[in-house]
């Protein structure tokens, strides 16, 4: 499993904007701070507006803040904004598609389960503010 450079990307303006403690930040300073180009930043912060991570403030001396605390903000949820799926296994999806149809009783899908649990339960542990606190 490999996440997405968008969600890598999403996490960036999310520390950056937490290391500015409910300062509004422009997309210019994001992508000159973090190295991402500015039209991605623009791009990835409408999701996370959407989502209701950050807030946006339009005007001359508009940009970004986040809309949570950053010990609110688990590396999970945001995540769950960037990437089409978390899923380590296609047979973990919602319609629980199995080729063999054994789902019930697959002991590779009892695998996948677990490593999931595993996966999700450790990004749900790191938030922004554990992030920013080791930099």
């Amino acid at each position: 499993m490999q996440l997405n450079i968008t969600t890598d990307y999403a996490i960036r303006i999310l520390l950056a904007l937490a290391d500015r403690d409910g300062e509004v930040v422009s997309s210019k300073d994001i992508s000159m701070i973090m190295k991402i180009p500015q039209k991605y930043v623009l791009k990835i912060t409408r999701s996370l507006v959407a989502a209701e991570l950050i807030e946006r403030r339009s005007g001359v001396y508009g940009g970004f803040l986040l809309a949570k605390k950053p010990e609110e903000i688990s590396l999970l949820e945001i995540v769950k904004v960037m990437e089409p799926t978390m899923r380590v296994n296609r047979c973990l999806e919602k319609d629980n598609y199995c080729s063999r149809e054994a789902t019930e009783n697959c002991p590779i899908r009892k695998f996948h389960i677990n490593f999931q649990n595993i996966l999700e339960d450790r990004f749900s542990a790191v938030t922004v503010k554990t992030l920013l606190d080791n930099k």
